[in-house]
This record gives structure tokens, C-alpha cells and sequence, in this order.
């Protein structure tokens, strides 16, 4: 029962299983209780469903003393307790409702809290979660500078290009490709640059045919990158994509298409690049050969200018805001389409309470999506209209629930990231349409950070493969009920070219949960992810940073 841990047991002869209790408390919440002298671990499946795992309980303190144990389980059923095959307990699920202790409606548990401003030495129009767990980003004046959250302090990063606009992902090896760049507002240069977390250095490779300002980067699953769109050195906007296979670029003649600035794309399920966006004519992008195009669906408001995508499950995506035409009020409205069906459509979802452009779309541990920032009002970016208030999409209930209220205006050049810690950064605002420069930012704690203990992982593989099983050593393996990972983030204009989000099958152990890795590259591109452990009452461990490879 041990062989992850160091957890030990008594041999069978010591356990006294009368000393050994199950208790039903509410909702899908059990507690065990072991009143021996030494830990115990024991086996629990709940009736009538595939569940099963191992728990641990720790040595009674004294005589008459027991130890205390929380199991929550993710089905509904009686719950049966085994010793070495011996049946120790049986409990019923009740389905009795857990009552919370009544809260004002702005408490921190219903609403989050934000952090006051603090200083930030650019304008953060570029924001980037690296694998170190440290932030990196740049805006059009200064240079770019790594942020790090545990001492707050902040390190030069000097680029050997002006990286300002350009795009950018992160490759299977934690590196960060930056492709084009700025000349002037509408030239971009043709320049590409790999950022090296561990050395805090760029190196300049390749450079592509084409200069690129306003481009959009995309990881694919063999690895590669296929760059979209943006402007050239003569302004002129770039229709023809290049691919980038890990040394040099080749163009893809026969895809050339005429995309907005910063296209909204994924690598879908299907191996294929997906255009979700801002135009509503959305398809699919063939990289073999010389590239082709194939119309997929078109989605109903329209076109969604500065509205912001996030693919929220794989092959799930998420439209939402933005405004058609460019200079009209934004709107509220959000569609989602399911890429896993044979005939994707795009279809309504729950409403924003608040109509938003220049704003951030950003993946939260749980798999929730958190709108940030942005303008309700016409025209291109009116801080008049600025919506502070932070607002969540719920996948399950597909509506939207307002939580607490920033304090800065943040409309066009805002970025916003998840951080390792499950805190959201919200950052930049200015360099550009005469907007005050915001060298400062904000840091909010959602309300899962107040909503009970949270979970820690005590160790995890640095680096996993492609289906494989990978333990991860937890205390609260018995109130842990998911396991989920969300790719780092590399965030500008309103988009995250780099968010993913997958569910992990999970196994409870004796001293922690098996995992079992995505099955394929197409479920979850190569490349580091944030791992969360969550409790059955929502709450997220702090992650790890694990790579899939």
C-alpha cells in the first residue's frame, strides 16, 4: 500500500478493525476514522459505479483519540470500506445538501479580491507565463523585463529586435518563439527570435519571407508553428501562412487568405488548424503541401472585432464580445462550437452581463473561462466605457457570473494570465491610441481561494508522456475529486495564443492520485502545462509545472 510514499502501516495482525469508522456528512462527503495506533490504509469503491482507490488514514493521535479522514467521491452512491479484502464499513449517500455558513454577498468567497496596483516597468501590451513559473513581457517602449511573483522583483530581458506586436508560442522544449515585430504601426519585420527561460537570453533564427506585425503563432501537434496574417514591411497585409518546422520557415501558397490582425486559431482535434475568428466565415487550415483551406461554419453575430476566443475544452471553443463593425458598441454575446462533431455549428451561449471589446478571455484551473478588462463603448478603445468588474462562463451552466470589481481601467493592450499559484495577473492598458500608459498591475484571488483548505501536491514528474500513468504524492488525495491542466499562457491583443485546457482521468492511491496523461498530441499540443489538483468543494492545489512530450 506503500510503494509511492513513505507512508507505513502495521502489519494485518496490528489493525484492529473495529477501530476503524465511516461516517456519511453531506453531499458526496464521507469521513473515516481510524482509532489505531499506526496508519491504515484501506481500499473504498462507491457501489454501483467504476470508482474505486486507496486511502491512507494516519495513526490515531492517543487511545481514544482517532485520526480524520475526508473522502469526497465523484459519483453518488454507498460508499464500502476494505482492509485486505475484509469488508471494514459500508455508508449510504444520503444525498443530504452541505450548507455553507450564511455570507454577505460581497464576501471574498462569492466575489474574489483584487490587489491595489503595483508598479510594473512597461506596459505589459505582451504577457507570458514561462515554465519557471516566472512572467515575462514587453511593451512598445522599454525593454522587456522577467517578473518574479515570489519576490516581486524584476530583471531587464533586452531583445535583439523591437518584439513590439509580434506573435508568440511557446515549443515542446519550454522556449518561447517570437515571430515579427514592429518598423512602424502597420510594418512589421520579418525577424524571429526563441526566448530562453532558463538563461533569460534570445537567440535570433530563421527569419520568415515575410514581415509580420500583428501576427498569430500556433503550436501544432508534431511540434511546429504555423504563423497567420499581420502586416509586412511595405504594410501590406501578409495572406500567405508560413510553417515553421523547427529550423527554417516554408510558405503555404495555396492557404493564402486575407485574415484580420491576431486571427483567432487552434490546433483541433482533427490535426487541422481551426480559424475560429474575428471574421465569421471560420474553417479549418490544411498544412500539407502547400496549405489549403476548408469552411467549416459560420457564426451568427457576425464579425467580432477585439472580441477575444478561448478553446475551453479540446476541441471547444468559446467566442465571446467584440463588435461588427469595427467602430460600433461591442456586444455581450458569446457562441460556442464543438469541433468533435461531424457537422460543427456554432451556436449562442449565456450572455456577458456586460458588453465588452479590448478585453481578455483568460482559462481558470477548474476549466471556467474569466473575462477581464475591456470597453462597452462604441469606438476603438473609449475608456469612458470601461467594465471593471471580472465576469465567469461556467461550461456546465453556460452563463456568466460577475465576481469582484478592479480598480484600473484596462481596455486596448491589456493582458491577463492565470498564475501558478490559481491567482489571475491583469495588466498593461496604453502605448498606443493616446490611452494612458498603465505601468502597473493588479493581481486577483477568485473566489476558490476562499471557499475552503486548499490541496498541495507534494511531488510530481517534471515531464510526462503521451498516455501514460504518472503518480502525483498529495495529502488530501481523499478530498481531491479532479485533476486538470491548463497550457501557459502567451497573451496580447485580446487573445492567448497558448491557453489549452484538458480533464485528467484520476485514480486515488494510498498516498496520492494516478494520472493518466491525454492520449495524443491532437488533445493536447507538446509543451508545459500548469497541473491542478481540485477538491470535490472546488478548491485548487497550487500547481505544478509538468511538461507533456
Amino acid at each position: 500500500f506503500a510503494c509511492h510514499g513513505e507512508t507505513r502501516t502495521e502489519p494485518p495482525g496490528a489493525v484492529e478493525l473495529e477501530l476503524i469508522g465511516l461516517r456519511y456528512a453531506c453531499g458526496n462527503n464521507f469521513d473515516l476514522t481510524n482509532g489505531n495506533r499506526s496508519a491504515v490504509s484501506v481500499a473504498f469503491e462507491v457501489e454501483g459505479t467504476s470508482e474505486s482507490g486507496e486511502l491512507t488514514l494516519a495513526a490515531a493521535a492517543a487511545p481514544g483519540q482517532p485520526s480524520w479522514t475526508r473522502l469526497s467521491t465523484v459519483e453518488k452512491g454507498s460508499v464500502v470500506i476494505d482492509y485486505l479484502h475484509q469488508r471494514v464499513a459500508q455508508e449510504a449517500n444520503a444525498g443530504v445538501v452541505c450548507s455553507r455558513p450564511a455570507e454577505p454577498p460581497d464576501s471574498r468567497s462569492a466575489m474574489g479580491e483584487w490587489t491595489p496596483p503595483f508598479s510594473w516597468p512597461v506596459v505589459a501590451v505582451h504577457l507570458q507565463l514561462l515554465p519557471n513559473g516566472k512572467v515575462l513581457s514587453w511593451g512598445r517602449e522599454g525593454v522587456p523585463q522577467v517578473w518574479d511573483p515570489e519576490t516581486g522583483g524584476f530583471t531587464p530581458a533586452p531583445a535583439p529586435a523591437d518584439v513590439f506586436c509580434a506573435g508568440h508560442t511557446f515549443l515542446r522544449d519550454g522556449r518561447l518563439l517570437v515571430a515579427g515585430g514592429h518598423i512602424s504601426d502597420d510594418h512589421g519585420i520579418p525577424d524571429v527570435q526563441l526566448f530562453d527561460p532558463a538563461t533569460q537570453t534570445w537567440t535570433s533564427v530563421s527569419p520568415m519571407a515575410h514581415g509580420r506585425w500583428y501576427p498569430t503563432l500556433t503550436l501544432l501537434p508534431d511540434g511546429g508553428v504555423v504563423a497567420l496574417s499581420g502586416g509586412d514591411q511595405d504594410g501590406q497585409l501578409v495572406v500567405e501562412p508560413e510553417l515553421w518546422d523547427g529550423e527554417s520557415w516554408r510558405p503555404l501558397p495555396g492557404a493564402s487568405r486575407e485574415l484580420p490582425y491576431y486571427p483567432r486559431t487552434f490546433a483541433a482535434p482533427n490535426g487541422l488548424v481551426f480559424y475560429a475568428g474575428e471574421l465569421p466565415e471560420t474553417g479549418y487550415l490544411n498544412l500539407s503541401g502547400e496549405g489549403s483551406w476548408t469552411p467549416v461554419a459560420t457564426s451568427q453575430y457576425g464579425r467580432r472585432e477585439y472580441g477575444s476566443a478561448v478553446m475551453y475544452r479540446p476541441g471547444r471553443i468559446l467566442i465571446v464580445g467584440g463588435s461588427n463593425p469595427a467602430e460600433a458598441a461591442p456586444t455581450n454575446s458569446a457562441e460556442i462550437i464543438d469541433l468533435n462533431q461531424p457537422a460543427p455549428t456554432w451556436r449562442s451561449t449565456g450572455s456577458m452581463a456586460n458588453a465588452r471589446r479590448q478585453f481578455n478571455a483568460t482559462l481558470l484551473p477548474d476549466g471556467r473561462v474569466i473575462a477581464t478588462g475591456g470597453t462597452s463603448s462604441p469606438g476603438f478603445s473609449e475608456p469612458a466605457g470601461a467594465v471593471h468588474s471580472a465576469e465567469v462562463w461556467d461550461p456546465g451552466t453556460e452563463q456568466w457570473t460577475t465576481w469582484a470589481s478592479n480598480n484600473v481601467t484596462r481596455v486596448y493592450h491589456s493582458t491577463t494570465l492565470l498564475l501558478p499559484d490559481g491567482r489571475i495577473l491583469h495588466t498593461g492598458s496604453g502605448d498606443g491610441h493616446n490611452l494612458p500608459r498603465e505601468l502597473n498591475a493588479e493581481l486577483y484571488s477568485p473566489p476558490y481561494l476562499f471557499q475552503g483548505a486548499r490541496p498541495t501536491i507534494e511531488s510530481a514528474p517534471a515531464t510526462v508522456a503521451y498516455g501514460n500513468n504518472f503518480f502525483v504524492a498529495t495529502a488530501a488525495a481523499g478530498t481531491v475529486t479532479r485533476a486538470t491542466w491548463v497550457r501557459l499562457s502567451a497573451v496580447t491583443h485580446a487573445f492567448d495564443q497558448n491557453q489549452r485546457f484538458n480533464e485528467l482521468a484520476l485514480k486515488r492511491t494510498a498516498d496520492g492520485v494516478t494520472l493518466t496523461a491525454p492520449g495524443g498530441e491532437n488533445l493536447a499540443p507538446p509543451g508545459d502545462y500548469m497541473l491542478f489538483l481540485i477538491t470535490g468543494d472546488g478548491v485548487p492545489s497550487p500547481a505544478r509545472i509538468v511538461r507533456l512530450n
